[in-house]
């Protein structure tokens, strides 16, 4: 079982967005004490997807205390060079605050229009996060890739944060599937549970991610473990389905099934099921719980809900 349940939110992806609305809704979430704030990301998407660093940037402006992360951002179709600098300057600039979590999700249109070849994307996200690193590490960089070639690379600032191998911002791995499992236990800080999957499924892949690290020679424990989760909380049970339904319905399209896909109902239903996810067998498990709107009301009962699972 976890010794500490950290909670963290994903700002809703609304359409269109009210940008007013998502900065109360960020500086609520520090005011409350949430550990974290995350953000999706796409290129193309059929709602409003704001840029996720230009975000974080936006909401590290106007916070000091809460971290931010991307859960998760598609990298493996970017230039790591300038991932690099951008992720280097935002947490510079927020106090060592950020987490990059990263996977090779995306559509075939977005690979094809930024000029990345989507059968590829493996081998870009393993070049990636090696230059990324490089470059973060230390003075005069160069890395010879299949794709990018860096030479007398000098990056400053740097980061503030150390990560679990080399200097720089913590990378965790989005995903569920073995190989990629795999891949984060060998390369990776850390990993994102994809969202939509049961506590049991969350609870079975930290174990296999500690014994794939095991193999790797590294401590499972020096490894972050967090699962995004979508959520709706109302006094009444159908209420708190019809706002899931309607906000992850616009997302991801009018199959979206509630009942397997989302936490939600009243609150102690609520609190009794994402206490499930803490029974992981690690130090610490962070918690990423988008709700079903950016509405304050829906922000405070959330907090509520999850008062005795806060680090």
């Amino acid at each position: 079982m976890a010794t500490t349940v950290n909670v963290g939110l994903r700002i809703p992806s609304v359409h269109p967005t009210d940008v007013e609305a998502v900065r109360r809704f960020i500086l609520e979430a520090e005011n409350m004490g949430y550990h974290s704030i995350w953000v999706g990301d796409h290129v193309y998407y059929r709602v409003d997807v704001v840029d996720p660093l230009v975000l974080l940037t936006w909401a590290a402006a106007q916070t000091s205390r809460i971290r931010l992360g991307t859960a998760v951002m598609l990298t493996a179709y970017r230039n790591p060079v300038i991932l690099a600098k951008t992720a280097s300057s935002i947490d510079y600039l927020s106090g060592g605050r950020l987490t990059l979590g990263i996977s090779i999700g995306g559509t075939e249109a977005e690979y094809k229009s930024l000029g990345v070849a989507m059968d590829k994307r493996v081998a870009h996200l393993r070049e990636n996060v090696a230059i990324m690193r490089a470059l973060w590490a230390g003075e005069d960089a160069s890395y010879d890739g299949q794709y990018h070639q860096v030479e007398h690379g000098t990056m400053s600032p740097k980061p503030l944060q150390q990560s679990a191998q080399k200097t720089g911002v913590p990378l965790w791995f989005g995903g569920g599937s073995e190989p990629m499992l795999r891949r984060l236990s060998e390369i990776a800080d850390g990993w994102v549970g994809s969202g939509g999957a049961p506590a049991g499924t969350f609870v079975s892949g930290v174990e296999s991610i500690k014994g794939f690290a095991k193999e790797k020679g590294r401590d499972p424990d020096s490894l972050g473990y967090s699962k995004l989760i979508n959520v709706s909380v109302d006094q009444s049970k159908q209420k708190a389905f019809d706002l899931a339904k309607a906000h992850w319905g616009e997302y991801y399209g009018p199959n979206f099934d509630v009942d397997k896909s989302a936490i939600y109902g009243e609150p102690a239903a609520v609190k009794a099921a994402l206490r499930e996810f803490g029974e992981a067998d690690t130090p610490e498990v962070t918690l990423i719980l988008e709700p079903s709107s950016l509405d304050i009301g829906q922000l405070e009962l959330l907090t509520k809900t999850t008062e005795g699972l806060m680090a």
